[in-house]
């Protein structure tokens, strides 16, 4: 079908553009946001032209502009027929970066949204992740836009053309992580830790985020433990023409996962305590056996306990100064040849003193936890405790323990 086709022409001739709104969510705050503005179209006859398609005319035949803001006037004039007047909801729109270049200096954006009556502190502005579109354009419209009271998003972040460059250049109020990443948050641990880890990027820079196509209990749940600040997804409402329609039945389903959620929590903290509880019985035990020996009966003494407990990676003893005083022990079984040049298990003498489970616990805390992290020995997910104790010189030494995670364990995290 040629970019100047008869049904992308109609659509632009007669602003055949419907806009559906769906709900963003934050369960904290027991409540509706805001709604986001999506497009649909139709060609005469009623034939459903999907938006992917359309946008994908316009950038061919270089209507890109002219398409985004007819979406966006839709949105706005719609918008301002349904609201109350209260402005109690955030509106989320689209724009597409690669239309900027196109609309340099034009303040169509603020001049429509002062034509409908709307203060743009409620307007959230997306961007949508394109390669078209220059970091300094960017800048210049954001830094314009956010002088005049426009929130600013960046949307479709963990997937296609998303970079850590755009959120140094942007500083977002909210960080939108992309529906294909939010799908898998329960696939695995990598999944996860790529949410987590991009949760914790936003939230250090000073941005709330959206988790993304939320279509499911599981990744609502996952989403909130991980500390996704606001939902939005098919879980909680399809997109709808009429914002009020759709109110009832989201707020209903918004506290009922709540309640799900807090219950979700205290479980899993329940069952860390016991974990952990269990944890400090195999310290007890090795403490107790290696305070009677030398340095050099480490390595017996060590073979000996690890027998005992089949849950554990490995241990191994490190002096004062965070050398390895002892060899890594693993287990009968346990994965002990290299798994290639980075990956293999530290021997007797090898520094230590940069890990987090020394130096913490050098200067004087009791006993530390890492978070859970894939072992460089064995690719296991492990977390390491350590602890401080005194051997049969009474020299200082640090007690390491490597003890292996399922990936629900991994998930609730250290304690």
């Amino acid at each position: 079908m040629g970019v100047t086709s008869s049904r992308f022409q109609e659509v632009m001739r007669e602003g055949s553009v419907r806009t559906v709104f769906q709900p963003i969510i934050s369960v904290k705050k027991n409540s509706i946001i805001g709604f986001e503005a999506l497009s649909r179209f139709a060609a005469r006859g009623g034939e459903t032209i999907s938006p992917l398609e359309m946008f994908a005319e316009a950038a061919a035949g270089g209507h890109s502009l002219e398409l985004d803001r007819l979406c966006r006037s839709k949105a706005l004039e719609r918008y301002a027929s349904l609201n109350t007047g209260e402005n109690e909801y955030i509106l989320s729109i689209n724009l597409d970066p690669a239309a900027l270049a196109e609309g340099s200096g034009s303040n169509h954006l603020m001049e429509s949204v002062e034509k409908y009556g709307l203060p743009p502190g409620r307007v959230l502005i997306e961007l949508t992740e394109s390669n078209s579109c220059g970091m300094d354009l960017l800048e210049t419209f954001v830094t314009a836009y956010r002088s005049r009271g426009f929130l600013i998003a960046l949307d479709d972040v963990g997937s296609g053309y998303s970079s850590l460059e755009r959120i140094s250049v942007v500083k977002p109020d909210v960080l939108k992580i992309d529906c294909a990443l939010t799908g898998k948050i329960n696939s695995g641990y990598h999944s996860r830790e790529m949410f987590k880890a991009l949760v914790s990027l936003a939230h250090k820079t000073g941005s709330l985020v959206v988790a993304e196509g939320v279509e499911t209990e599981d990744q609502v749940l996952s989403a909130l433990e991980l500390g996704a600040d606001m939902l939005q997804g098919f879980y909680f409402a399809q997109a709808a023409d009429d914002i009020v329609a759709v109110k009832g039945a989201v707020e209903e389903k918004i506290a009922g996962i709540g309640l799900t959620s807090r219950k979700n929590i205290v479980n899993k903290i329940n069952t860390r305590k016991a974990q952990h509880k269990s944890y400090s019985q195999i310290i007890n035990d090795f403490v107790a056996e290696l305070s009677k020996v030398d340095e050099e009966l480490f390595d017996p003494t060590l073979h000996a306990l690890v027998k005992r407990y089949p849950e554990l990676e490995c241990a191994y003893v490190l002096d004062s100064d965070g050398q390895q005083a002892s060899a890594t022990v693993f287990p009968e079984g346990r994965q002990t040849s290299p798994q290639g040049f980075f990956f293999q298990p530290a021997q007797k003498g090898a520094d230590q003193s940069s890990k987090d489970y020394f130096f913490l616990v050098a200067s004087g805390l009791l006993k530390y936890t890492t978070e859970p992290y894939i072992s460089l020995a064995s690719r296991h997910i492990c977390i390491t405790i350590s602890v401080a104790f005194r051997d049969h010189k009474y020299l200082k030494r640090i007690l390491c323990l490597d003890i292996v995670q399922d990936e629900s364990q991994a998930l609730r995290g250290p304690g």
